[in-house]
């Protein structure tokens, strides 16, 4: 597959579509970063290679979204969370198994685990607790 050598946003979402969460790796200095770049953020180099995230990490912010684009109006009122996955890395991700009319039931430093919904032509990445 022509994508697995281009380290792109494309590239990601294709990776996605085979339930995979994919990042890069900098060879130089060993920075990790998702969704991939081209440059290493860190040192600057770009000596990459794909890096493969186990899914798993913690919950470091959340919002309830009311007013949703209208891509997602049918969705709302849903969670979007900002993750901290193990290897480091911060990601952006929909929180599912948690209802948006139980916020008490979210909260800052739970575990979750990546989970894929596709939706019509997209795959999307979410985060479920990782019970």
């Amino acid at each position: 597959m022509n994508y697995k050598n281009s380290f792109s946003v494309k590239a990601f979402f294709d990776y996605l579509r085979e339930k995979r969460l994919m990042g890069v790796k900098c060879l130089n200095c060993k920075n990790l970063m998702i969704p991939p770049r081209l440059i290493c953020t860190a040192c600057k180099k770009a000596n990459l290679e794909w890096f493969e995230f186990e899914g798993a990490g913690a919950l470091e912010t959340f919002t309830i979204l009311h007013v949703a684009p209208t891509s997602l109006k049918d969705k709302a009122p849903y969670i979007l969370g900002i993750v901290k996955l193990n290897e480091g890395p911060l990601i952006t991700g929909r929180i599912i198994g948690v209802t948006s009319d139980k916020p008490k039931r979210i909260r800052i430093g739970m575990s979750v685990k990546a989970d894929f919904i596709q939706e019509s032509d997209s795959t999307i990445l979410a985060f479920k607790p990782n019970n």
